[in-house]
């Protein structure tokens, strides 16, 4: 899958659905709200909702650099400044718009992990204040947690493996 289109998409709509959650229960959270938990998810740290969602914003934000912005920024070093194995292959003319492409294409997908992650985690701080004692599901958010891990960990791998192996008639090719 080396074209961005299907994971902007998919961010698209995880950001569009994780907004359309925060307006509607903007107006029924507390003004100040539990916003940071305890190793056993009893709050521990408040602030008020606009900051929260601010803060939330700001990360957001992160993610989309990271996803679209970082691929278009390195697409536009010289390829002196761009550090890839193999690079005089992967930056020939000839391969230097595909090779590109699938960075974007893999910063995309990582940029949705990130996301979800982010959308969680909020989904699970907003879920906690609605209870009355405030308690932030740690359990739930640690298994995801190391389910991203474990997809970061393929995904590395994944991006090195693409980049480290060359097709067996890579020698004669420019």
């Amino acid at each position: 899958m080396d074209d961005a289109r299907f994971p902007k998409i998919i961010y698209f709509l995880m950001l569009v659905a994780g907004l359309l959650q925060w307006v509607r229960f903007y107006p029924l959270l507390p003004e100040r709200m539990a916003s940071h938990f305890g190793y056993d998810g009893t709050p521990n740290g408040w602030q008020p909702k606009d900051g929260f969602f601010l803060l939330m914003l700001l990360a957001v934000g992160l993610t989309f650099g990271v996803s679209f912005l970082v691929p278009r920024l390195i697409a536009a070093r010289p390829d002196n400044r761009v550090n890839l194995p193999h690079k005089d292959y992967w930056l020939a003319p000839a391969r230097r718009e595909e090779t590109f492409r699938f960075i974007a294409a893999q910063m995309a997908w990582f940029g949705c992990a990130i996301l979800f992650i982010i959308l969680f985690a909020t989904f699970l701080a907003i879920r906690a204040n609605f209870s009355p004692d405030s308690h932030f599901d740690n359990d739930t958010m640690i298994k995801v947690l190391a389910a991203f891990l474990f997809v970061t960990v393929l995904w590395i791998v994944h991006f090195l493996r693409h980049f480290y192996r060359l097709p067996a008639d890579a020698s004669s090719r420019p």
